[in-house]
């Protein structure tokens, strides 16, 4: 559907008067025949559809073109039109260029018989012209070829009537009763649903599958527009297939609905196809369910998703050009949303960018313009999204047919928008025009700026957290989990390597201990007994109490693990101070620390995606403590854990002890994090002051300058290795 407009007025500084007018003034121009204007309103402003019934298009203009369209009878000159305008438009006259160009599109569109003696040549040249562009449309296209087959307007017209009945309000409950409950169970069993959906989805035999089942789920769709537009007074009179990526589909052309003057109307004729494959993958879902395994259960189970995942992505989806764009553009009451859209946007660029004084913006009703500034960015970026979604999909099972449509998406997605915008910046840089100099320095500029941020240098770093420790001889930990019984040494004194530090007592270690030395001491006595009164069995008891001497020394060493030692010289530091005596330490628990004077270590986490280029690139490295932001202390990575893993080297920097790690709530110490990541030791200089072994610190790593396209390369090239896990 095209949108004409002419502008409200001249405004302010723009020319009223044209220069070419004296070469149609005396023209008649009068509507072709064959054209039918359907008047509509949306958001309280009138629009009008016109109805190209010889050549079945369909076009859109605004009420100022329609004042205007009105006036060409073949009876008024062009010059009685301008003075009958401007007795009614008063300030709002549009100028006359506005309504040259107009009826130059209207002409272009081969709407408007300009009044003059019929140039034969030149309408030959024009029907030629839409006889190839035709040609082109449907030829040119290999991925959406048509072949019209039938007009079912015919017997379209008895099958409404037996259906009248059951397409009323009453019709809309039955379908609510019958989707939902499929949409709930759905989520019951969403797990058995999603369970290798690639690969049973993929698999060779079931794509043939597929490719035989999609048309007849369409077929149901398309007719679902048919008999809805059948319904509301429509015409169907195309029907026929369309090679749609060369798959067969059906298609059907329900275009008279555009003339609905209801708005209701239009919305059920979009929608229609949408709430048929809805209730069709409802009742696929219901015999999914029903059914034992087997070819029939895949049948059903193919037709639920070609039936609903296809509908809802794409044809209902209202961010791409299908059924749902259509059906929230008439809820939304704004006509043509995605190209005024773009145009809008390209308005705000002319306008508060460009600075250009006769920039026109597109949003004339309230709240246009709100929906015109989110729909444009948020329809390209689910395009992309799903296109690139779509290929990596498909990749998993066959890769070069992947590769080939991401290719494909990144070219037409990205390439030809950018391609696009480019050439628009550079014809207002090379416009020639009076005062176009700054409109030309600033386009130049924002030419310049997209290419800078690509090409020129821009600072690098990799972020990480890290937490202060101790070298492993330096930290004071529970060898065996226990009730602190005594300090053997207070906070503050200093110790000697070896020396005892704590005592633990586990009531219940002690009382398997003294059951293993009562069972040690049992057989003691059995194999005395043995060497004087049985010989013969004095090796079955010998080998008896040497396992109940190994069981006793190994419950000895369990208790002597009650005892901590320091394992290095220095001053004594435990977190809980003085109350440490009474507390429960479980097994491999950290206490506290012997620390002596060298600064202590950084142990920094960095995320996988980092690791390569701090691995690389990395040039210095930068420590920051949370309560002396101000200061920066120069580090230097001394080891690096060669892989990466998921334990934390302290639950500080885990969510549960006040960290940014997402961790494991099945883990009681908080240091499982949910991602794996990669983790460096760092040496911090020699005159760092800080001894809080356990506080948090922020690391940056250091890079030499890059600009962002070889980042952004690596990022994609990264995002695209992990996908396929290569």
């Amino acid at each position: 559907m095209v949108s004409g407009t002419l502008s409200k007025s001249a405004g302010p500084g723009a020319q009223l008067v044209s220069g070419h007018w004296y070469r149609v003034a005396s023209l008649k121009p009068r509507l072709r025949e064959g054209l039918v204007l359907h008047p509509q309103r949306a958001r309280g402003r009138l629009w009008c559809v016109v109805e190209d019934r010889i050549n079945g298009r369909y076009h859109r203009i605004d009420a100022a073109a329609w004042r205007l369209v009105r006036l060409f009878d073949g009876e008024s000159s062009v010059e009685r039109i301008w003075q009958r305008l401007s007795a009614q438009a008063g300030e709002r006259l549009p100028s006359q260029d506005d309504l040259l160009a107009l009826m130059s599109q209207l002409h272009a569109l081969d709407l408007l018989d300009p009044g003059t003696v019929p140039d034969l040549a030149e309408q030959h040249e024009r029907d030629r012209q839409q006889s190839r562009r035709q040609w082109r449309q449907r030829w040119l296209n290999p991925m959406a070829l048509r072949f019209p087959l039938l007009d079912p307007d015919r017997w379209l017209r008895p099958l409404v009537e037996k259906l009248r009945p059951v397409l009323g309000r009453g019709g809309m409950l039955a379908w609510l009763a019958w989707v939902l409950p499929a949409l709930a169970l759905a989520g019951l069993h969403w797990r058995e649903i999603t369970q290798n959906f690639g690969e049973q989805l993929l698999a060779f035999d079931n794509l043939l599958l597929l490719a035989l089942l999609f048309p007849l789920v369409k077929v149901l769709h398309e007719l679902g527009h048919a008999v809805a537009c059948k319904l509301h007074g429509g015409e169907v009179h195309d029907a026929g297939v369309m090679l749609l990526l060369f798959l067969p589909v059906p298609y059907v052309e329900a275009s008279s609905s555009w003339t609905f003057p209801d708005k209701q109307a239009r919305i059920l004729v979009g929608a229609a196809g949408v709430l048929v494959e809805l209730a069709i993958a409802a009742l696929a879902f219901y015999l999914w369910l029903l059914l034992e395994p087997g070819i029939a259960r895949a049948l059903a189970y193919d037709v639920a998703v070609l039936a609903s995942l296809t509908t809802l992505l794409f044809n209902g989806n209202p961010l791409l050009r299908y059924d749902g764009y259509y059906v929230a553009s008439d809820a939304l009451e704004i006509p043509n949303l995605a190209p005024r859209a773009a145009q809008y946007w390209r308005y705000l660029v002319e306008h508060f960018v460009l600075r250009r004084e006769h920039a026109v913006s597109p949003a004339h009703a309230p709240g246009e313009a709100g929906w015109f500034l989110a729909y444009a960015p948020l329809s390209f970026a689910y395009r992309l999204v799903v296109s690139f979604s779509i290929a990596a999909f498909v990749a998993t099972q066959y890769f070069a047919i992947g590769a080939a449509l991401a290719m494909c998406s990144l070219a037409t997605g990205v390439g030809l928008p950018l391609w696009k915008v480019l050439g628009w910046l550079q014809r207002i840089v090379l416009k020639r025009e009076a005062g176009a100099g700054p409109q030309r320095t600033v386009a130049a500029g924002v030419v310049v700026l997209l290419l800078g941020l690509v090409l020129l240098p821009l600072p690098y770093r990799s972020q990480g957290e890290g937490v202060l420790s101790l070298p492993a001889d330096g930290e004071l930990r529970a060898g065996q989990g226990g009730f602190v019984e005594t300090l053997a040494v207070q906070p503050g004194e200093r110790v000697d390597a070896g020396t005892l530090i704590a005592r633990l007592r586990d009531p219940a270690l002690e009382r398997e201990l003294t059951v293993q030395l009562a069972r040690e001491a049992a057989a003691q006595a059995r194999f005395d007994a043995a060497l004087a009164d049985q010989p013969a069995r004095v090796g079955q008891f010998r080998t008896e109490l040497e396992h109940e001497q190994a069981a006793s020394q190994h419950q000895r060493a369990h208790v002597k693990r009650l005892e901590v030692h320091a394992r290095s010289a220095g001053r004594l530091w435990l977190e809980a101070g003085s109350d440490l005596p009474g507390r429960w330490l479980r097994e491999g628990q950290t206490f506290g620390s012997v620390v002596d004077d060298t600064p202590p270590h950084v142990r920094v986490i960095v995320d996988p995606a980092d690791a390569d280029v701090i691995r690389r690139l990395s040039t210095a490295v930068q420590v920051r403590l949370p309560f002396d932001v101000d200061r920066v202390w120069t580090a230097h990575v001394v080891q690096a854990v060669p892989a990466a893993g998921t334990e934390l080297p302290s639950a500080a920097l885990g969510r549960q002890g006040g960290g940014a790690v997402p961790t494991d709530p099945r883990d009681e110490q908080g240091r499982k994090a949910l991602l794996s990541h990669f983790e460096y030791e760092l040496d911090l200089p020699a005159d760092f002051p800080y001894r809080l072994v356990g506080s948090r610190v922020s690391v940056r790593f250091v890079h030499p300058d890059e600009p962002l396209g070889p980042r952004l390369w690596r990022l994609a090239r990264r995002q695209f290795l992990g996908f396929f896990k290569t």
